[in-house]
């Protein structure tokens, strides 16, 4: 095997270590297979991957707001039946 020296940033090391050990791996077998999965994705794939995570990503915006304008009703509501009180 080849050797190669990479740079983890420190949480990225500590969740590839929690999963090697509970899948009873090593580290760095459990790089290899990340670098396995990575690769098996052909570029074009990794294309419409982005674009389904940007959708994703202002679909839960979207949602956010919903909900964000959802809790601001209920608290005005809230505050009406207590003032009324």
């Amino acid at each position: 095997m080849a050797t190669a020296l990479i740079h983890l940033d420190p949480k990225q090391k500590a969740r590839l270590a929690r999963r090697a050990k509970k899948r009873g791996r090593s580290f760095s077998q459990e790089v290899r297979n990340a670098v396995d999965l990575y690769l098996e994705i052909p570029p074009k794939t990794e294309d419409e991957l982005a674009l389904l995570a940007r959708a994703a990503n202002e679909s839960a915006k979207r949602s956010i707001k919903r909900l964000d304008e959802a809790i601001a009703y209920v608290d005005a509501v809230l505050k009406s039946i207590r003032k009324s009180k």
